[in-house]
């Protein structure tokens, strides 16, 4: 008993001493895990530090650089540029002017009276001023036919025969046929003459039976002689008046005779004629001067009176025609200007004027078909060929006229920016006819005027401008005063230029007719616009020359390049502004 409870508190102790040692080598272990802890937190922090350093570090420089960038960079930036609306200038043409766009590129126009023409183009074809078809007159073969189509003939040549032998019978019976008629009247007119020959016999024997007549009844009368004998004489007159009454009767139906054998004589005679002209028609010439377009038969053939033969063209003149829209057909007049070309071909441009216009418009097509009828001496236009036709509708001699890219609407209305001096204004303008890339103005502009035609779209009221060229090169806006001051550089020369450093400049100041013109002041400046940043400015002194409107400017142009050089007339009576561009070497 004694023996287990010893076990028993033996295994306690060990359990005990297990408990702690294991207690121990747990506290250790915890000791440890937590300085591992540590040093991973001071680790981390480390890296931490070292992150946020790179991190200020890195801000440092950037704000260095926004604050170095928006020191350098211009008032109006590229931030604020880019929702800008730059029209057709590139980056390198604003640049070219100004880095710092300000003032705005842009190209104008001087506003100058000129022909201003509205016109339609259409497509053609040239037509032959008159087109034949040849036909025979009389049925016959075809002989002796050589001509071609492309061959020139003139009015009255023979282009073929016919052999119509039985027309010669024709002209033989009509020329008897006349004969027996001549004849016929030769006998009628030989017994007319026997009639009257007859006639007269008659009334001489009636005269001495009338004067018989006459003694026997005074003869009766006295009683020497009988009422018989008296009768029997009477009885003759009255049958010689009777005789001579039917003779003329039938000098009358002789005579009759005559006049139809006349008729039928010239009956035969016409019918001779008409057989010689039947005969004539044999020979088959051409009616017109022109060149044989088409041949429709062969030789040999057995032509009749319907069966065209040939086509014949006059080609002198030719007929330009067009099928025009019937909403441009309202604006075409005769008298029309047209320009008509031929494409792929060498021809020169043709002028000439629309002289007719058809009455009918087409009705499947609408369109209505307009002509203009033109010489063609030397035969180049020939049938069929298409062309350009531009047909002017309408035509101003002395218009004032801008390009359409010059318009914008500026409120609500369409508008145009006008450059004064340095800067621009918005005008309103009314609008007429236009010409495809230009339109008419009616009202809003007047001579001389300078109308931006490019970098428009940017402008707003009063804002500064620089014109341009095409090549993108600033140039001069001369823009004088009411009283056409005129501002010019004597010297140096602008087209020479002048070395780099000090420089003296003449200006001369004229009035409109070139006389000189004394004022108070000139005010001049320098400037060489620069990429990037503000213009570089050089100062100017100005000095009266000792004659009038004459002025020494002395200034030192540090760079080369082109410097612009503006002069001001600063005087209560005149104004004028002038800018130069001077090459600095």
């Amino acid at each position: 008993m004694s023996d287990d409870n010893e076990n028993s508190r033996h295994d306690s102790l060990n359990s005990e001493t297990v408990t702690e040692e294991v207690t121990s080598h747990s506290i250790i272990e915890t000791e440890e895990l937590r300085e591992t802890n540590s040093q991973k937190e001071l680790h981390s922090s480390f890296r931490l530090g070292k992150t946020l350093l790179g991190l200020g570090v890195f801000a440092l420089l950037t704000g260095n650089i926004l604050v170095l960038t928006n020191h350098l960079k211009p008032s109006s930036s590229m931030a604020e540029m880019s929702g800008m609306d730059h029209g057709d200038m590139s980056h390198d043409e604003m640049m070219a002017v100004d880095g710092s766009f300000n003032p705005n590129p842009v190209r104008v126009e001087t506003v100058e009276p000129q022909v201003l023409e509205a016109s339609v183009s259409y497509t053609g074809t040239i037509e032959p001023y008159q087109e034949i078809v040849v036909y025979p007159r009389v049925a016959g073969q075809l002989t002796n036919y050589s001509v071609y189509p492309g061959d020139r003939v003139t009015a009255g040549q023979a282009i073929a025969t016919l052999d119509a032998s039985e027309l010669n019978t024709g002209v033989a019976e009509a020329v008897a046929e006349a004969n027996t008629m001549e004849t016929a009247l030769e006998m009628s007119k030989i017994e007319v003459d026997e009639q009257r020959s007859a006639i007269a016999q008659i009334e001489a024997d009636l005269a001495y039976l009338n004067l018989k007549q006459d003694r026997f009844a005074r003869l009766v009368k006295d009683g020497v002689i009988s009422q018989d004998e008296f009768d029997v004489v009477d009885s003759e007159v009255k049958s010689k008046e009777a005789a001579l009454k039917q003779a003329r009767v039938r000098l009358v139906r002789m005579e009759a005779q005559v006049v139809n054998d006349r008729a039928k004589i010239n009956q035969a005679k016409a019918k001779v004629d008409t057989a010689n002209v039947m005969q004539g028609y044999t020979t088959i010439t051409s009616p017109i001067s022109g060149i044989v377009q088409e041949r429709s038969v062969d030789p040999g053939v057995v032509v009749q009176p319907s069966m065209g033969i040939v086509k014949i063209g006059d080609y002198n003149r030719v007929r330009l025609q067009a099928n025009v829209a019937q909403q441009d057909a309202v604006n075409i007049r005769p008298g029309s200007p047209v320009l008509a070309t031929i494409p792929g071909s060498n021809v020169e441009p043709i002028k000439g004027k629309i002289t007719s216009i058809f009455p009918q418009a087409n009705s499947q097509t609408r369109t209505v078909t307009v002509e203009a009828v033109i010489d063609n001496p030397d035969g180049q236009l020939l049938s069929g060929k298409f062309l350009e036709m531009k047909i002017v509708t309408a035509r101003k001699p002395s218009a004032i006229t801008i390009p359409q890219a010059a318009v914008v609407e500026f409120q609500d209305q369409p508008s145009v920016w006008v450059v004064e001096g340095d800067t621009v204004t918005a005008q309103p303008v009314t609008l007429g006819m236009s010409t495809g890339d230009r339109v008419e103005v009616t009202s809003g502009l007047k001579r001389g005027e300078a109308v931006v035609t490019s970098g428009q779209r940017r402008l707003v009221e009063n804002a500064t401008v620089a014109v341009i060229n095409q090549s993108s090169q600033p140039i001069a806006a001369n823009k004088a005063s009411a009283q056409d001051i005129q501002i010019q550089l004597v010297s140096p020369d602008s087209q020479t230029g002048v070395p780099m450093g000090d420089a003296q400049l003449v200006i001369e100041v004229k009035d409109a007719q070139g006389q000189p013109l004394d004022i108070l002041d000139l005010e001049m400046s320098a400037s060489m616009p620069m990429k990037n940043m503000a213009p570089m400015t050089a100062p100017v002194e100005v000095q009266p020359d000792g004659k009038p409107g004459r002025f020494k400017a002395d200034t030192y142009l540090s760079m080369k390049g082109d410097w612009t050089i503006t002069a001001q007339v600063k005087d209560p009576k005149n104004k004028g502004k002038q800018e130069f561009t001077l090459e600095v070497q």
